[in-house]
């Protein structure tokens, strides 16, 4: 094995760990506080690695380079794929960019080339689990809606209402109430409480609704009302939100026969005509021609995929 090679995949493991448990001292502390109180909702609140919301932007050098990684405390309470896969897959891909830049640049920059590899990576997944979970919180926004427009028609306060959703939801919504429920409970305003929502999954929804509570407790008037025509906005929202991913299917389609083009035809020109190919592997001058071959496929797949993201964002 090329000792660069093995070099990269180590020094990209050791940044992904360092990323993941920056925050250690932090929780440590959290512990250690939640445990003086004895409060039991407080408790909860720290399991979720955050007891007040605050946006994601502040914090020291350490905590913004997590966060644009993804994995800044607050912002990701459940995870899909386990972090040993995770580093696994970073260090693979780290790795085979550093053995790719050696045949191209070589030396120090294809470490440097191996790093960045290994950080996109990290931040590709990690922000791919942060879309998969606002995805899902954002189709359950009105439902939550209405259950607490029901509550509120039926004659319980509002917080017996943000109750009931943070009992009846399913996950992410459930999961996000209930961190309402203990941040509220030592003090926090419900109206900065679904503010902080806004700030962790970066739904506009949530700044709606928080708004419209905060100015309903400070001017009056018929709480039900303004919460069932808020519902009526979202759910267009989320309909509007829905025809512009189908729209956007037949552009996901030519990126991925884009993709799929070029092995494929490479396969079947190696099996009419074998050792055709063997020029781009064994030749420095080939390998040099197959690496950028690939880098400019992936740059092009990140252009069509940044298109498709803007043009069905909100």
């Amino acid at each position: 094995m090329n000792p660069l090679f093995a070099a990269g995949a180590v020094v990209l493991l050791l940044a992904g760990l360092a990323l993941l448990f920056s925050n250690r001292d932090d929780r440590t502390l959290k512990e250690r506080l939640a445990l003086q109180s004895g409060r039991a909702q407080l408790r909860r609140a720290v399991a979720e690695q955050s007891v007040i919301a605050r946006p994601v932007a502040r914090g020291g050098f350490g905590m913004r380079i997590s966060g644009w990684v993804g994995v800044a405390p607050g912002v990701l309470p459940m995870r899909r794929m386990p972090i040993p896969i995770v580093l696994v897959l970073a260090g693979t891909v780290g790795g085979l960019a550093a053995w790719g830049g050696t045949m191209v640049v070589g030396g120090f920059p294809a470490v440097i080339l191996g790093l960045v590899g290994a950080l996109g990576t990290l931040r590709m997944i990690f922000l791919w689990e942060l879309g998969k979970h606002r995805d899902e919180a954002f189709r359950q926004i009105p439902d939550a809606i209405g259950l607490m427009v029901r509550a509120v028609r039926a004659g319980l306060p509002i917080g017996e209402a943000v109750r009931s959703v943070a009992r009846e939801m399913p996950d992410p919504t459930r999961a996000e109430f209930q961190r309402l429920l203990g941040e509220t409970a030592i003090g926090t305003p419900l109206d900065k409480a679904l503010w902080g929502i806004y700030e962790r999954t970066n739904l506009r929804e949530y700044a709606f609704l928080s708004v419209v509570i905060g100015l309903q407790s400070q001017t009056g008037g018929s709480l039900a009302e303004a919460l069932d025509n808020i519902g009526d906005i979202v759910r267009k929202r989320v309909a509007m939100a829905a025809k512009a991913q189908a729209l956007a299917g037949q552009a996901k389609a030519s990126a991925g026969i884009l993709v799929a083009l070029p092995p494929f035809a490479g396969t079947a020109v190696s099996f009419i005509k074998p050792g055709y190919l063997d020029a781009l592997f064994v030749d420095s001058r080939g390998n040099s021609l197959l690496t950028t071959a690939v880098v400019l496929l992936s740059m092009g797949l990140l252009v069509i995929r940044t298109m498709i993201k803007r043009s069905t964002s909100e």
